[in-house]
């Protein structure tokens, strides 16, 4: 099998090739992340939740990604620095898969895939913004506010969870509207079905931030599930692993 390794620093590189090839798989280093990265059976990504996000950028047609954290927090990783032989292998002899849902941000012609989230900010940082909200083409608010975060649930312990939005558990596809200190006492987040469409326009020019990637113009998008999951390798214990990451965030 075709084998890609995607490395934010080269400090594992070698031991991972090693298990790689061991194992009779055709390996190829790749210091950042490409779109050629589709041709390849499954990815090794060594890193953190940033380098499999920035893998996730560059690819439609996902293969399943095995995250190796050499970084803080982990969440979307299946092993550390020090258990990732065992790991590995053990994941590649099984080779039993699980998907999660992307959104996708629609904006004219042009389209962007996120895991996490899309933020949604006023042109002017600093300065409140009128945000319309809507859900299957029904306005459902307008609210001023310095912008606006629609995360999935694989999300809901990244930005939107330190913007005040619940924690949802990783198999339970939704989408949750944040707002950014909106000017009105009481708003509170919003968790949906990921099959709504939810529209947000801003009163002038506004800031996209995609999964705190990617960065473009736009005073309108339109947010649907895509149909180009995010596919992993199975990690047994993903449940509780969210409660030892939510320990580790507060």
């Amino acid at each position: 099998m075709k084998s890609a390794i995607v490395y934010k620093s080269p400090e594992l590189l070698e031991r991972v090739e090693k298990v790689l090839m061991d194992m009779g798989h055709e390996v190829k280093r790749f210091p950042k992340p490409s779109k050629s990265l589709e041709d390849f059976d499954f990815i090794v990504s060594i890193g953190g939740d940033g380098t499999i996000l920035s893998i996730l950028q560059e690819v439609r047609k996902c293969p399943p990604i095995f995250g190796i954290n050499s970084g803080r927090i982990g969440f979307l990783t299946h092993s550390n620095l020090a258990n990732f032989e065992e790991r590995l292998k053990n994941s590649l002899t099984k080779f039993e898969l699980e998907k999660f849902d992307r959104i996708k941000c629609s904006c004219g012609e042009s389209e962007c895939l996120a895991l996490n989230e899309i933020a949604f900010f006023g042109r002017e940082r600093g300065r409140l913004t009128e945000i319309s909200i809507k859900i299957d083409s029904e306005e459902v608010d307008r609210v001023r506010c310095d912008g606006i975060i629609v995360a999935t649930q694989i999300g809901s312990t990244a930005y939107s969870f330190s913007a005040g939005g619940p924690v949802v558990e990783p198999y339970l596809a939704s989408t949750i509207i944040v707002p950014l200190a909106p000017f009105r006492f009481g708003w509170k987040p919003v968790v949906v079905r990921m099959e709504r469409t939810i529209e947000l326009e801003s009163e002038g020019s506004g800031i996209v931030v995609v999964d705190g990637i990617r960065t473009f113009e736009a005073n309108e998008v339109t947010i649907t599930k895509s149909e180009f999951p995010a596919v992993f390798f199975k990690r047994e214990d993903r449940i509780k692993h969210l409660f030892y990451i939510m320990k580790r965030i507060e």
